[in-house]
């Protein structure tokens, strides 16, 4: 007995490092959503650094990346990530292809690590519940400050959050929903535990309303039914569920009138306060509930039989209830071809009727169509490459039918993925997919207990409302959002029977090692020269601050925006010609968009030749055909020089 305890305490020793490391990569992603969601290198970069290093020791060590289906799918994202590294070759936006390559690589190296670690023995169950709190605490710690920072945290009637975007705030505090529901509902889970991601998911959700996100809702309610079919615990996670849910429900009139107070031009920090103490209170709700759930399930058990046929028939209601709601739905809006198309109109067309009681009502594609129409084009020019990675925003001005406003992405992953990475960009990123997914589910319906089931179901959903929300949105740019999927697809591919790994040989240990190296170096100079950029802001003497430029430049020679930056700074210390330089650098690093011409046509109209301003304007507003001020821009020089010519 003696023995077999000491075998038990050695084994959890062993696995206590993989767990602590694999929860603290669950963990950075919470952090980089409290920054932006890691939009911005200065906050992805230290965190690819630091999975680099992770990826690099596990090799030096011998630790395998992933078994079987995780070692399959870790070559398809390998294979992804090269090609969106290739496309830099093909892209005319050399610097922005560039880094979007580098954070596609945060992306491998997070499934890499998560992999070789699960592999390694780590806690599936710590690992979901860091994903679960880290997006918890950034809804507790920013739910206080809202009220005094409603200019910052809200815009358009609607909570920006520290993501500094709605939809992205949203998906940040629920793409860990369903996680936590089935850990809110697991017998294993400690009673603390269950009581804390109970807790944090109604907080979450209910911080989420307030960001009236469409997406979010329409993603979770296609996440629902796969987390209910896959699930082998039906009757858990809909007791589980219903904590957050009823959280919502009860806080939603409140919350939802802090966007009636925008609208209508009212008090929203009055019905913002007005509305936080119940939010705090429905949130210590659910965890008490998680907590008393917990300690029953500790003394007291239902025979088997009972759970399955309450399970049974609370799967029949919700059929029931589904199709009788379809059905009325039905009644209500008569001929269903009809009304979709009534829908798909409005979509089209931005019409925003509806948003005047909440914009969950409303259909309007705020703009999305027009996104998704340029970005098919790009796809159907260049179907085979691709125009280049996150070399999109170009071509949207240029061939935009309506001005939308400032954009960078098409708002759709796949879209994204086959018009910038083009047909094999896309077949291996839905291989990859498909392998995580697939292993997954073969482990469901094979050999897995209840619980496993239960935690497939969770990390199935999860997935599924990253992606359905992604389909609809840029947050492939967002690693605080996307990381999370990635350690759930790494989950799904990895073995879920803990097996000492057999190392890796020499040769291998090498290969694995070079590849985590290769992924330092191409992500350092990005690093790198962003902090160089960074500091020339804080330089009061511009000759210090171009020199801070400069070497920004040499780690980073293709960015067009730091030559940009150049010309800013050489116009303050009077370098004029420098200036002219830098302007028409930044345009042959970045020749298809129409910023560099406008700001190289600003730069002659502030020195006065205007002819020169002419031909840069014309030049912008053949790529920008659309911008009112470009137009007006163009007709006043033009008039202006015949008025000159006539004198």
């Amino acid at each position: 007995m003696r023995k077999m305890e000491g075998l038990l305490k050695h084994a959890r020793s062993r696995r206590l490092l993989p767990t602590l490391a694999l929860a603290a990569l669950a963990l950075s992603a919470g952090w980089m959503g409290a920054w932006g969601a890691g939009y911005f290198v200065a906050v992805w970069g230290p965190v690819a650094l630091l999975l680099a290093a992770l990826a690099l020791a596990l090799s030096l060590a011998g630790v395998p990346p992933g078994r079987g289906a995780a070692r399959a799918a870790l070559g398809l994202l390998a294979a992804y990530t090269l090609w969106t590294f290739a496309s830099v070759l093909w892209a005319a936006n050399k610097g922005d292809a560039w880094a979007g390559a580098g954070k596609t690589a945060v992306y491998l190296l997070a499934f890499w690590v998560a992999a070789a670690l699960v592999g390694a023995g780590a806690s599936r169950r710590w690992a979901l519940a860091a994903s679960v709190l880290g997006p918890a605490a950034v809804a507790a710690l920013t739910l206080p400050v809202l009220p005094e920072s409603m200019g910052q945290m809200f815009h358009a009637n609607r909570l920006l959050g520290t993501v500094n975007y709605y939809n992205g705030e949203a998906a940040l505090l629920l793409v860990p929903f369903w996680v936590a529901v089935y850990l809110g509902g697991s017998r294993q889970a400690h009673p603390l535990l269950r009581g804390a991601v109970l807790a944090g998911a109604a907080l979450s959700a209910q911080l989420a309303v307030l960001t009236q996100s469409r997406g979010a809702m329409f993603a979770m309610a296609a996440s629902l039914p796969v987390f209910f079919l896959l699930s082998g615990k039906r009757l858990r996670g809909l007791l589980a569920l219903a904590a957050p849910a009823a959280a919502v429900s009860l806080s939603f009139p409140e919350l939802n009138r802090v966007y009636l107070e925008f609208l209508n031009e009212g008090s929203p920090r009055e019905a913002l306060q007005a509305a936080l103490p119940e939010v705090w209170l429905l949130a210590a709700g659910a965890g008490l509930y998680g907590l008393a759930w917990g300690a029953a399930d500790a003394v007291w058990s239902v025979d088997r039989r009972v759970v399955r046929a309450a399970g049974a028939v609370a799967l029949a209601a919700a059929l029931v209830g589904g199709a009788a709601g379809a059905l009325a739905a039905v009644q209500r809006v008569g001929d269903p071809v009809a009304w979709a198309g009534e829908k798909w109109e409005a979509f089209r067309t931005n019409d925003t009727a509806g948003q005047e009681q909440s914009r969950y009502l409303s259909v309007s594609g705020s703009g999305r169509y027009t996104l998704w129409r340029v970005a098919w084009e790009d796809f159907a020019r260049r179907p085979v490459l691709g125009v280049g990675t996150h070399n999109y925003e170009a071509t949207y001005y240029r061939l935009r039918e309506q001005a939308v406003g400032y954009v960078r992405q098409p708002h759709s992953l796949p879209l994204e993925v086959l018009a910038e990475r083009g047909v094999v960009g896309g077949a291996l990123l839905a291989g990859f997919l498909a392998v995580c997914v697939g292993a997954g589910l073969r482990e469901r319906f094979g050999s897995l207990g209840g619980e496993g089931r239960a935690q497939v179901g969770a990390l199935a959903a999860a997935v599924a409302y990253w992606f359905v929300h992604s389909s609809a949105e840029w947050f492939w740019q967002m690693p605080g959002v996307t990381l999370p999927a990635f350690l759930y697809l790494a989950l799904l591919a990895s073995p879920w029977r803990v097996a000492r790994p057999s190392p890796l040989r020499w040769p291998l240990r090498a290969a694995a090692a070079a590849v985590a190296l290769a992924a330092a170096a191409a992500v350092a100079p990005l690093y790198l020269a962003d902090r160089a950029e960074a500091q020339s802001h804080g330089l009061r003497d511009p000759r210090e601050a171009l020199a801070a430029v400069e070497r920004a430049q040499s780690l980073n020679p293709w960015d067009p925006r730091l030559r940009e930056r150049e010309a800013e700074l050489a116009m303050q210390a009077g370098q004029w010609e420098r200036a002219e330089r830098a302007y028409r650098e930044a345009i042959e690093l970045n020749p298809r968009h129409f910023a560099p011409y406008m700001r190289l046509a600003t730069y002659y109209e502030r020195r006065g030749r205007l002819e020169d301003a002419l031909r840069s304007y014309r030049e912008a507003l053949r790529r920008n055909p659309l911008d009112e001020e470009l137009q007006r821009k163009v007709g006043w020089l033009a008039s202006s020089a015949g008025r000159e010519r006539q004198e």
